[in-house]
């Protein structure tokens, strides 16, 4: 699927994203190895199949979660540099509710917003917004009956499970075309991070 996702990352630029808001999220493969930080508890280091290396950082609460996704610079011998990161922002209840997503620069490029279903709490929906440029289209408030500029998300992921409860593969829904989504954040096109880097299991 095609997104209005128009910048460039390139290996002289820096998720930012976990957000991974990916896969669901998986921005990163599943595959993906990862070891805990010497330097803290609250640090994880995931190796991608790419070659690519993610750290995540989350703070003392368990409220906000930085993922930096760095790269090795071309002809830079080695040397990595970062590409992309993301913060996360979860409720009291540990749910993720926002994201914002920057360039290696610290640019902010897009900003994320989470639903869940009110049944069961499960991840329903992942809303991604173009923070350099609004986008909009005029719609009539049901309320007032007046024409109204509304911001729309350049992308928009629905997420499916089976009777099992297992996620399936989102649903897509993409704006204008651009770079496609999995060129950002993976095969699996979401920024979402899916499993908690953090967990014991």
């Amino acid at each position: 699927m095609n997104t209005t996702l128009k910048t460039q990352m390139t290996g002289a630029t820096a998720f930012a994203a976990l957000l991974l808001l990916a896969c669901p999220l998986q921005a990163q493969s599943s595959r993906a190895t990862a070891r805990p930080s010497k330097a803290s508890k609250n640090v994880r280091i995931m190796r991608n199949e790419d070659g690519s290396f993610t750290e995540f950082k989350r703070s003392a609460d368990d409220l906000v979660i930085e993922r930096r996704t760095y790269g090795e610079r071309k002809g830079g011998n080695g040397e990595r540099v970062l590409r992309m990161s993301i913060i996360y922002r979860k409720d009291i209840h540990g749910k993720l509710r926002s994201g914002r997503i920057y360039d290696g620069t610290g640019k902010v490029l897009y900003r994320v917003v989470y639903g869940y279903r009110k049944s069961d709490g499960k991840l329903a929906a992942e809303d991604m917004f173009d923070a350099r440029v609004k986008q909009t289209r005029v719609v009539r408030n049901p309320k007032t009956g007046k024409l109204e500029a509304k911001e729309i998300p350049v992308r928009r992921l629905y997420y499916r499970y089976d009777a099992q409860g297992r996620p399936s593969k989102p649903v897509v829904f993409c704006g204008p075309r651009g770079k496609k989504a999995e060129e950002l954040f993976g095969k699996y096109g979401s920024s979402h991070y899916g499993t908690d880097p953090f967990s014991r299991k």
